[in-house]
C-alpha cells in the first residue's frame, strides 16, 4: 500500500516563480528522458508521465502506480540540478490518469552542487549521536548556570553599550510590556517616548496602536518621560525546547532619542549565542545505529528508528554523529536537519552537513570515500 508521509520538519527552501508555463510541456518531457517526474508526499516514489495538453491549459498525467488516494491538490516534482514544483487542482482521475489546473509553479534558486550517493546503504551507518537531553527541567535550566552564559555574553557582545542589562522575569516588575513581548514574540524598540515612533522592522513589535486601543497612550507617554527616557529597546529571551519559554529581557534605555539600530543586531546575536551555549550545555551521546540513506558533498539522509532522536531533534535541530564506512575510522560531522518524514514505522530524515571534526584531510577523506563507495 502505497501511504501519504507526515512531514514533521521542513526548512523552507527559496523558490522563485517557474514564470514560463509555455515551455512547461516542453521542459516535462526533458524530465521523462531524465531524473523523472515524481507525485511529491508518498513513501513510494511515483513515477508520473506528462500525456498532453488540453486547449484549456489543463495538464493530463498518468501515474506509473496509483496511491490509495489523491487528494484535490496534487504536486508535481522534478529536480534536475535545481528543483521544481508545480500544484495542481484534480479536475478529474480515471484509472491512472489524472487530469489537474496549474494553480502554482516554482523553482528554487540554488542548484544541487553535488550529487547523491544512494549505494551506500547497506555499507554505511551513522553511530554515537550527540543530541539534546529531552528531559531538561527547565527551572534548572534558567538557573545559576544561564545567568552566568547570560553575563559572560552580555560583556563581550555589548561593551559597547555598559547601559544595557538583562533583566529576569522571576525578579522583574509585570509591565505591559513584558506582556506584549510575550504574546507576539518580538521585541519592543521605541526611537521616541515623546510620539512613540517604533523601529520600522517586522522583526520589532510596535505598540503604539494597542496602547492607542486600550486608552493607555498618554500614560505611557508620561511615564517615560517622568522617568526621563528618551529611547528605548526591550529584547525577549526565550528559551526553545517543545515549547517557546520567556525568561528574560535584554533591555537599552537612553534619555537621549535614537537608539542606533547596531543594538538590535547586536541584541539577536545575544539571542543566537546564548541559545547555542545553553541547548550545547544539556546534551547527551545515544550509542546507537541508524542506516544510512545517501550521502553527497554537503548532506547526509538517515533512516531513523530511534523514538529519543527524534525527540530530541524537536527540542533542537542540530546535531553531531560519526558516519561508519565499512572497514574505514568513522568520521565525526556537525548536522542541521532539513528535513523530517514519518514514512510507515521509520522516520527519513535529511540534514545539511556545517562541519566536519578534525582537520582539513579528515573532510578529503570523507570525500574520497563518498566516491569510493559509488
Amino acid at each position: 500500500m502505497i501511504n501519504r508521509v507526515k512531514i514533521h520538519f521542513d526548512q523552507e527552501r527559496d523558490y522563485v516563480p517557474l514564470e514560463a508555463v509555455r515551455t512547461l510541456p516542453e521542459f516535462f518531457k526533458q524530465m521523462m528522458g531524465g531524473n523523472g517526474l515524481f507525485l511529491k508526499g508518498y513513501d513510494t516514489p511515483i513515477r508520473v508521465k506528462f500525456k498532453g495538453e488540453r486547449p484549456d491549459g489543463a495538464h493530463i498525467w498518468e501515474l506509473e502506480t496509483i496511491p490509495e488516494l489523491i487528494e484535490t491538490i496534487f504536486t508535481v516534482q522534478a529536480t534536475p540540478s535545481f528543483h521544481v514544483e508545480v500544484d495542481y487542482e484534480l479536475i478529474n482521475q480515471k484509472d491512472n490518469l489524472l487530469l489537474g489546473k496549474i494553480i502554482d509553479r516554482r523553482q528554487t534558486y540554488t542548484t544541487r552542487q553535488d550529487p547523491r550517493n544512494e549505494k551506500v546503504r547497506g555499507n554505511v551507518v551513522a553511530s554515537n549521536f550527540l543530541v539534546a537531553k529531552t528531559n531538561i527541567d527547565f527551572s534548572k535550566l534558567t538557573g545559576v548556570s544561564s545567568q552566568v552564559i547570560l553575563s559572560d555574553i552580555q560583556r563581550t557582545v555589548l561593551r559597547d553599550f555598559p547601559q544595557s542589562k538583562v533583566v529576569f522575569l522571576s525578579v522583574s516588575i509585570h509591565s505591559d510590556e513584558i506582556d506584549l513581548m510575550k504574546e507576539h514574540k518580538k521585541p519592543i524598540f521605541i526611537l521616541d517616548t515623546e510620539t512613540f515612533v517604533s523601529f520600522p522592522s517586522e522583526d520589532v513589535f510596535d505598540p503604539k496602536k494597542t496602547f492607542e486601543d486600550e486608552f493607555l497612550l498618554d500614560d505611557k507617554i508620561q511615564e517615560y518621560k517622568k522617568k526621563k527616557i528618551g529611547s528605548f529597546i526591550y529584547y525577549p529571551l526565550f528559551i526553545q525546547m517543545k515549547d517557546m519559554h520567556f525568561f528574560a529581557y535584554l533591555s537599552l534605555e537612553t534619555e537621549r532619542t535614537g537608539i542606533p539600530e547596531v543594538v538590535l543586531d547586536l541584541f539577536k546575536e545575544v539571542e543566537r549565542t546564548f541559545q547555542e551555549r545553553i541547548m550545547d550545555s544539556n546534551t547527551h551521546i545515544l550509542e546507537i545505529r541508524q542506516n544510512v540513506l545517501n550521502v553527497s558533498r554537503g548532506g547526509v539522509a538517515l533512516e531513523v528508528n530511534d523514538m529519543e532522536i527524534i525527540k530530541a531533534l524537536k527540542v533542537k535541530p542540530t546535531f553531531t554523529l560519526d558516519i561508519n564506512f565499512k572497514l574505514q575510522a568513522p568520521i565525526r560531522m556537525a548536522v542541521e536537519l532539513r528535513h523530517l518524514e514519518e514514512v510507515n514505522d521509520y522516520f527519513r530524515l535529511g540534514g545539511r552537513i556545517t562541519g566536519v571534526s578534525g582537520d582539513k584531510k579528515a573532510k578529503e577523506i570523507y570525500h574520497s570515500l563518498i566516491e569510493f563507495f559509488g
